[in-house]
């Protein structure tokens, strides 16, 4: 059975901790990043009631959780919740 990781929740804009500055958070370099660090396909959903909206082919819900904590800072992991089993 296939599955899919799908992640929702993503700010608009980051603010840099040390030089303040607010970036906006470009979701599609977002995405290669994701798909080139996990050897998967992806694609990117803006939906008007969700936001903006990533689904990765397979379960790598724990990876992909580390990736934006660890490698991107776009979340701190407070805010990460994982769902399912």
């Amino acid at each position: 059975r296939k599955s899919w990781t799908t992640v929702q929740g993503f700010p608009e804009t980051v603010r840099l901790p040390k030089s303040g500055r607010v970036l906006q958070v470009d979701h599609d370099k977002l995405l290669r990043g994701l798909k080139k660090s996990f050897k998967t396909n992806g694609t990117l959903i803006r939906d008007e009631e969700h936001g903006t909206i990533i689904q990765l082919q397979g379960d790598i819900r724990k990876e992909v959780a580390e990736f934006l904590v660890d490698a991107t800072a776009i979340v701190t992991k407070e805010q990460v919740m994982i769902h399912g089993s």
